[in-house]
């Protein structure tokens, strides 16, 4: 039994040896996914900052949140900058903690009665064919 046991940690040992230089691929790819997306809602918010904003605000049609200028600013800017932290690969923990914060609001305001797509920009070029599809049923 001692010998099963040792054959079998050596097999565990070698087999994770192999893949440990592969150790920072899942983050690599999620960062990579997520910067683009992250970027391009900052911008677009910022870009549109009066929109944004009076959307953020008001209560009839939109999200009715307090201090809407301050909330566009922070989240577009969170988004902006935590964006381009995320695709050059700086200070990433740091910055998920605002960036998880700002996707909780839009998660709970926004998209869980409305889908993901929600607000999808179809001019966007991260557009795809759900995205264009959800452009025609706004």
């Amino acid at each position: 039994m001692p010998a099963l046991l040792s054959t079998a940690s050596k097999l565990h040992d070698t087999a994770f040896a192999l893949v440990r230089p592969l150790d920072g691929v899942p983050a690599l790819l999620l960062r990579l996914i997520l910067a683009p997306v992250m970027l391009q809602a900052g911008y677009n918010k910022l870009a549109h900052f009066e929109d944004t904003a009076a959307w953020f605000g008001n209560a009839d049609w939109g999200l009715g949140l307090p201090f809407p200028e301050l909330m566009t600013a922070l989240a577009g800017g969170t988004e902006l900058v935590g964006g381009a932290l995320l695709l050059l690969g700086l200070a990433t923990r740091l910055v998920s903690i605002p960036l998880m914060f700002t996707m909780l609001v839009a998660i709970f305001l926004v998209h869980w009665d409305n889908g993901w797509l929600a607000i999808s920009d179809a001019s966007s070029w991260l557009a795809n064919e759900r995205v264009l599809a959800a452009a025609e049923q706004k």
